[in-house]
């Protein structure tokens, strides 16, 4: 289980690069930043999800 203060520092860092993803659409690499992010955040509300059902 990941602990709240990790959870909170993962989130931030996936924001921070689907921000810097989108400012710099543009780019060639920021459509597949802002997939990574996205893909990133899935990732960690599955984990919380699966974390929250696998206490029950």
């Amino acid at each position: 289980m990941l602990s709240f203060n990790t959870t909170l520092v993962l989130l931030a860092i996936c924001c921070v690069s689907l921000l810097l993803g989108f400012s710099w659409r543009d780019k060639g690499w920021a459509p597949w930043l802002m997939l990574v992010s996205v893909c990133g955040l899935l990732a960690l509300m599955a984990r919380i999800i699966y974390d929250l059902l696998a206490m029950g």
